[in-house]
């Protein structure tokens, strides 16, 4: 069995990549990525909003929570993704070579579930979105006036680091959520092969080694959720240290505005 098994990854490596290059031809999957991700960030701001009225005041504790509840909800989109693609065509007879599902989008196909949001738009959405009560994303502190504007000679020395330090990792964090959309066409080609797979939609395929969908999701995606997490970790506790009495970055911006006048 072992001398096989070079050739099943062979043979499922060369079908992902199919799929990714039919998806690239009729769809946006980084598009529909950047949508997911959008529905994960507000995710991600109810949480952190519900855990400070129920008396969890630290960002740097809130805001890992969020975003690992948030990563659930992104599974879960994919999933729907997933449920949706598979019964676009409501396929009996699949292609040997590339799945039978259609990939076009709404208008084409005539079928209005799919996640081709038109509109849909990233922005760092998985991750950078307001991660608190009221508060204001950190593209605010640059919108009006520059970082060093905001930070004056009426802030000290450490306060002003911090707050550095705290928008360096926002920005990692962003980042994270951008690779995510980045190896979107590839994520959803896998977990699309691998839907079809456990679906017995390939019923005349041989030699590919079958595999859960989550599988992939998660292996693909966990490190960028955990780097996201760990930034807005770092930055929630900058942002405490600076600000010992702010819970939210609102709050934050609204002491250095102060700080200013």
């Amino acid at each position: 069995m072992l001398p096989r098994l070079p050739n099943l990854n062979q043979a499922r490596e060369r079908r992902i990549d199919k799929i990714k290059r039919r998806l690239l031809l009729r769809s946006s999957p980084r598009l529909q990525v950047s949508l997911i991700l959008s529905f994960t960030g507000i995710a991600g701001l109810v949480t952190s909003f519900s855990l400070l009225h129920l008396g969890v005041p630290l960002m740097w504790l809130r805001y890992p929570i969020a975003i690992l509840l948030a990563y659930g909800v992104f599974l879960l989109l994919l999933r729907l993704w997933l449920y949706l693609q598979r019964n676009q065509d409501r396929i009996s007879n699949v292609d040997v070579d590339l799945p039978g599902i259609d990939f076009t989008t709404p208008g084409a196909s005539g079928y209005g579930g799919s996640f081709h949001g038109g509109g849909g738009n990233f922005g760092g959405g998985g991750v950078s979105g307001t991660w608190g009560g009221g508060a204001s994303s950190p593209s605010s502190v640059s919108s009006g006036s520059s970082f060093s504007d905001a930070i004056s000679f009426d802030l000290d020395l450490e306060e002003g680091w911090l707050l550095v330090i705290a928008v360096v990792a926002f920005i990692g964090g962003i980042v994270a959520a951008f690779y995510i959309v980045y190896i979107a066409p590839s994520l959803l080609a896998e977990i699309l092969l691998d839907g079809a797979l456990v679906a017995g939609l390939y019923r005349r395929v041989k030699r590919i080694e079958q595999r859960h969908w989550l599988r992939a999701a998660v292996r693909r995606t966990l490190v960028p959720a955990l780097l996201a997490a760990m930034f807005f970790t770092v930055a929630g506790y900058a942002l405490q240290r600076a600000v010992p009495e702010a819970h939210s970055i609102g709050e934050v911006w609204t002491h250095v505005r102060e700080a200013k006048r």
